[in-house]
């Protein structure tokens, strides 16, 4: 036994303390690498989309930078064992490979790059999701040892609490963004690191039809071609950046049947929270361009600099009136009405009316 169980008792006391403080987890992770005698220590997802984040001990950074750039994660051999630690709540190196692994699977090949060998892992669950912590030692340090997995198995418990004290708090978070859109008028659904959907607001709900269903947690479109966009658009807001593009547009437009396209726009949720630990980790607000929404000229030439004229103009080329039928309604010529479009095309940086259109879709007026 190599561990300080006081000095690790203390440590991970802290976990706790970080749960409401998120910068203060590397501090903790390093006392408590220090009590274990281990060279490091790191808390990462163990299935689902990784998002390439996790939190991490200094010492351990290239090992894990390195892990998710060169993606060993694929091939990372103790994953195939995730059932033992779901079983049992610990899992030691030793329970599944031995000397022939190491010399001959590729993944410990990469891990000797580092000096690394011999790992300690604790599961434990934050939602549906299963975390790891895990402490790492060097090749010459030797394995952790049954008695030290008995002492790991003590820790599980803070780390359960701390999850779900940490998942409260970014639903919570989530929340009050869901309702923040809902007064705002606007639809809005988040997403969890895999893609599931977590809260929609009401106005999103009102949404959801024939052409538009969240089908066994996930947004579901109609087209197929939407529905392929839609998830390679949420796996790069999501990490996979590289399944994307530069072709692609930052918006979706997601058909329905005799009605204008849903137009979508998808982010990543900046939250205080590690992702690791977070209820939700993307959003995407959803708006129907067909809805009758209040809106002020005065907010246009604020934001253009239209004239009233050219303002309430652009309002009704937005709502789908020709320029003919504006210019007989405002009683001028047609010229006079063709002059203010291409000044109204010129402050908007727009070229034809449906891109005039979609730019005031994405404008709530109030």
């Amino acid at each position: 036994m190599r561990f300080d169980l006081h000095g690790l008792d203390r440590a991970t006391d802290g976990f706790f303390g970080a749960a409401l403080d998120t910068t203060l987890w590397p501090a903790v992770l390093e006392k408590v690498a220090e009590a274990t005698r281990s060279f490091g220590a790191n808390i990462a997802p163990i299935e689902g989309r990784l998002l390439n984040t996790f939190i991490v001990t200094e010492s351990l950074a290239p090992a894990m930078e390195n892990y998710f750039a060169e993606e060993w994660y694929r091939q990372d051999y103790r994953r195939q064992h995730i059932p033992i630690m779901r079983q049992a709540g610990v899992m030691l190196e030793q329970d599944f490979a031995g000397e022939d692994e190491f010399k001959t699977l590729d993944f410990y090949r990469a891990q000797e790059r580092f000096g690394l060998r011999w790992s300690a892992i604790v599961g434990f669950s934050s939602g549906d999701d299963l975390l790891g912590f895990a402490l790492q030692r060097r090749i010459e340090d030797g394995p952790y040892s049954r008695d030290e997995a008995r002492s790991l198995h003590r820790i599980r418990q803070k780390l359960m609490i701390t999850a779900k004290i940490m998942r409260d708090i970014s639903a919570s978070e989530v929340k009050g963004m869901a309702t923040a859109f809902e007064m705002a008028n606007v639809a809005c659904v988040f997403f969890d690191r895999m893609g599931l959907v977590t809260t929609v607001n009401e106005k999103m709900r009102r949404l959801l039809g024939p052409d538009l269903q969240i089908n066994q947690g996930r947004m579901c479109p109609i087209r197929k071609e939407d529905a392929n966009a839609f998830d390679r658009r949420l796996k790069a807001v999501l990490g996979d950046g590289n399944l994307l593009t530069s072709a692609e547009p930052e918006i979706l437009l997601l058909s329905r049947k005799g009605r204008r396209p849903l137009i979508v726009r998808m982010q990543r949720l900046d939250s205080d929270m590690q992702d690791v630990f977070c209820h939700s980790c993307a959003f995407a607000t959803v708006e129907d361009p067909e809805e009758k929404v209040r809106q002020r000229p005065a907010t246009l030439t604020k934001l253009f600099g239209l004239t009233r004229a050219e303002a309430e103009i652009a309002l009704m080329l937005a709502q789908g009136m020709t320029l003919h039928d504006i210019a007989t309604q405002r009683t001028v010529s047609y010229q006079t009405a063709r002059a203010h479009l291409k000044s109204i095309y010129r402050k908007t940086d727009t070229n034809r009316q449906p891109e005039l259109s979609l730019l005031l879709a994405g404008i709530r007026m109030r």
